[in-house]
């Protein structure tokens, strides 16, 4: 090859290589004199329902009709930044964002849950502030985001299954007011399914796999699109039964066709760690509120803050310190230890819950928990349900009864007695608290006590004042059986231990106002005996109730 050959190689190579060169010393600042991109880089997307952690979907729903909801404040730093290739620094495209998330859910059925989330973009600026970028028109900017609407079917329960399973809608509407890096501008939708399960029977975890649809976006030579949604979280009670701690982590690989080489900006990546409290319990339409306080940090990539700060007052469970606490009290019912076998177990080495199920206190050989008269049955007595069976039906048990078959009017042996003359009911004024039909002492409002507790509220004391006054009164009345009873909720032995000391105390109460303890029986029969249903709030606080049963007149 002749010289002039070898310079006409060489020219042809510098025609190639030098505008190569001269790209590769670019500033990278050239990319955002372009008109800003029509995509939504708030990249923290709540997870809005009860049964949620951050941004991970639960599976579990309300087991009731409810509407609950809520807000999160989330500060994003450095969402997304640009390389600088000349001075190997870097320059923010949105350095400040502060967002605005409103949600609202309502549970249906037991097994779905639709949510409405609102976003509003409420600061946000970048360190392009020359005019010459379009991107300095979003210093100081605010406006409302893409309207989100979700929906959640559960497929298995996590209370009747190993694991839970549910699936997950999310539609994304263009509500933005305008693009300013807070909106697509178009409807994006995805399909989410949830799996989780009781880590350890004293947490929850949870793993979400998803796809998400979004029109293909060059972003600043980035191509952000279709993408697989992978995320996984887990709430774990620390120290009291208030107070969770949650751990969030949440990634998307952008899958768009028109995506030719996945680069890590295209990969964002969060992880965030908070505290869940919550302050109100109770029956109340506000139980379960919770405030949520937590800190995350990115990958550097498109939409994934380098930190992130989260504050926000919503109704999600708590898991709680304790086991057992009911999910439809703001918590999580989760699983317990089984009991050790009593007759190979040390008592010392028993839990205090498990001694409950092995206690007799009538000695009728039913355990208390399984005994639905655990106070008044006897060996050889008692029916299969640990109840004195009373063959003549005249309240005296056949053990205790020297006429078991003679019912009617009898008296302390179940005898029948001539009775000379029957003393007239008392009247009583039509606008008592309390009425005498059908053998009982009817209230015409409830006798209410603290909660959890057998403490009797002040507001209850006329009432109670009443039934006292009118067996004083009328001692012909007979003995008055006290009888306490709760709802379903809970375990059935804390619900039967409660019931009979909420009889006793109001038993108690009626003595320390004058009336003959020898007149009066307290029996607890827990949740056996509702007058309504306990499926909702009203039927529950129908069957949380004290009764007083007439058994007959005294024996004197």
């Amino acid at each position: 090859m002749t010289w002039q050959k070898w310079w006409c190689c060489l020219a042809l190579w510098c025609f190639v290589l030098v505008p190569g060169l001269a790209n590769a010393q670019s500033t990278g600042l050239e990319i955002v004199e372009s008109p800003v991109p029509k995509y939504n880089l708030q990249y923290w997307r709540p997870a809005p329902m009860p049964g949620d952690y951050l941004t991970t979907f639960g599976t579990m729903v309300e087991d009731e009709w409810r509407l609950t909801g809520g807000f999160y404040f989330n500060y994003a730093h450095i969402p997304m930044s640009i390389s600088q290739s000349s001075t190997k620094a870097e320059k923010s495209i949105i350095a400040n964002q502060t967002f605005l998330d409103l949600f609202l859910s309502f549970s249906m059925f037991n097994y779905v849950e639709l949510s409405v989330v609102m976003p509003f973009a409420l600061h946000q600026n970048t360190d392009f502030r020359e005019a010459r970028y379009p991107l300095s028109e979003l210093n100081g900017t605010s406006g409302v985001s893409d309207l989100r609407i979700l929906v959640k079917g559960k497929i298995l329960d996590l209370n009747e299954f190993p694991v839970g399973l549910a699936l997950i809608a999310d539609l994304s509407t263009p509500t933005g007011t305008k693009n300013r890096f807070i909106s697509d501008e178009a409807v994006t939708f995805g399909i989410t399914a949830a799996l989780e399960y009781n880590f350890w029977k004293k947490a929850r975890i949870a793993f979400n796999l998803g796809y998400r649809y979004r029109p293909a976006k060059d972003i600043y030579r980035h191509t952000m699109g279709q993408s697989i949604l992978i995320s996984g979280a887990a709430s774990i009670p620390l120290f009291i039964e208030d107070l969770d701690i949650l751990v969030d982590m949440a990634g998307e690989i952008t899958v768009d066709p028109k995506n030719k080489s996945l680069n890590e900006a295209e990969r964002p990546f969060e992880a965030q760690l908070a505290a869940r409290y919550r302050f109100l319990q109770g029956d109340s339409w506000a139980r379960g509120l919770a405030l949520t306080a937590g800190l995350g940090a990115g990958m550097n990539s498109i939409g994934a803050a380098d930190v992130r700060v989260l504050l926000g007052l919503s109704f999600h469970w708590v898991n709680g310190g304790r086991l057992g606490f009911g999910h439809e009290y703001g918590g999580f019912l989760t699983e317990v230890e089984p009991c050790p076998d009593p007759e190979l177990t040390p008592r010392s080495q028993i839990p205090e819950r498990c001694r409950n199920l092995f206690i007799d206190s009538d000695g009728d050989t039913i355990p208390d928990h399984l005994d639905r008269c655990p106070f008044t049955g006897k060996v050889g007595c008692i029916d299969e349900f640990g109840c004195p069976l009373d063959r003549d039906g005249d309240t005296i048990p056949d053990c205790d009864d020297h006429c078991p078959d003679e019912g009617g009017v009898v008296d302390r042996f179940g005898c029948p007695i001539v009775i000379v003359e029957t003393p007239p009911m008392p009247e009583i004024d039509p606008d008592a608290l309390i009425e005498l039909k059908d053998n009982k002492i009817n209230l015409k409002e409830q006798v209410f006590f603290e909660t959890g507790k057998a403490v009797i509220k002040s507001e209850s004391f006329e009432l109670l004042n009443q039934v006292a006054k009118l067996l004083i009164e009328n001692p012909h009345i007979g003995n008055i059986t006290v009888e306490g009873h709760t709802d379903s909720r809970g375990r059935y032995d804390s619900n039967l231990k409660l019931s009979q000391d909420r009889a006793n105390s109001v038993m108690k109460y009626l003595v320390d106002r004058g009336v003959a303890p020898s007149r009066l029986n307290a029996i607890g029969y827990g949740p056996d005996k509702p007058i309504d249903t306990n499926d909702t709030a009203d039927g529950r606080a129908r069957n949380r109730r004290v009764e007083f049963v007439i058994l007959g007149l005294p024996g004197q």
